[in-house]
């Protein structure tokens, strides 16, 4: 992982418009605030996970180095948005933090981990398949801006 010092916990409402921020740098069709506001919202069913630095008051980024958007639905962990920052990136954070994420859907009773990743994100296909995740489908033009086809990932959570 990062040497920089860093911890877990659940993002906030005060953290939206860091949130938002840092899923414009990651991806060309960026969440808005609002849809950061509806998973964060108390009752929405979703699971929002940060991994922090210690932060100034004056911080815009609230000190998040990445950000995990999670949902368990009947036996499936689905795994909406991952994302770390650039400057932070092949520090093992996004790794770290998707292997807590899959060990969390575990305990919350998830047989399997589903997610959605653009076809040219060699990247974080990498990863996936690195940590066991194989393809189940394609999804055509399921991404705008541009428009490109989605990869359907899957993974069993023994």
């Amino acid at each position: 992982m990062t040497s920089r010092p860093v911890f877990l916990e659940a993002a906030r409402l005060e953290d939206v418009a860091a949130l938002a921020d840092l899923e414009k740098r990651c991806f060309s069709h960026p969440w808005p605030e609002q849809s950061f506001r509806e998973v964060l919202a108390p009752g929405a069913g979703y699971t929002v996970l940060s991994l922090r630095a210690p932060f100034a008051a004056d911080d815009s980024e609230r000190g998040i180095r990445a950000y995990c958007v999670v949902q368990v639905v009947a036996d499936e962990l689905q795994i909406h948005n991952l994302a770390v920052r650039p400057q932070d990136r092949r520090a093992g954070l996004g790794r770290w933090l998707l292997e807590f994420v899959l060990d969390l859907g575990r305990r919350r009773g998830a047989e399997k981990a589903l997610l959605e990743v653009r076809r040219s994100n060699t990247q974080a296909m990498h990863l996936y398949h690195s940590m066991g995740f194989s393809t189940l489908g394609v999804r055509s033009g399921y991404y705008l801006h541009p428009k490109e086809d989605a990869v359907v990932l899957v993974k069993g959570l023994p």
